[in-house]
């Protein structure tokens, strides 16, 4: 019979950055993710969505809901605009703020606008 090989026991991970739990329980936060590879370790960033929670009638117990209402909308959407935004503007973890800079001159030739192009 073959044996599963247990899992070291590390301590639990936190998000990098959280929003919320607005109203309803709904919230959105920033994880920083490490693999490792050929040529070193490498990072990235995954975003994960809170449900919106609620109190079962009978059990008296928490539960994630598995839909959103039309109120959760706008805290979401709050919550996903303020992640991106901290994405796009905190380097991983050996990125060079040259890279950031970089985003925004392109930025900011995109938000200029010349007199043959108004409206």
């Amino acid at each position: 019979m073959a044996t599963k090989a247990k899992r070291s026991t590390s301590a639990p991970r936190h998000p990098e950055k959280k929003w919320g739990p607005f109203h309803g329980g709904v919230g959105v936060a920033v994880w920083l993710n490490e693999v490792q590879t050929d040529a070193g370790p490498k990072f990235f960033r995954s975003i994960s969505i809170q449900p919106r929670r609620y109190r079962d009638k009978k059990t008296g117990e928490w539960k994630d809901a598995a839909s959103l209402r039309s109120t959760d909308l706008p805290a979401l959407m709050l919550g996903l605009e303020a992640a991106m935004s901290f994405i796009a503007h905190t380097p991983l973890p050996g990125q060079s703020l040259d890279d950031e800079d970089e985003i925004d001159i392109l930025a900011d030739r995109e938000g200029s606008t010349d007199s043959a192009t108004q409206f």
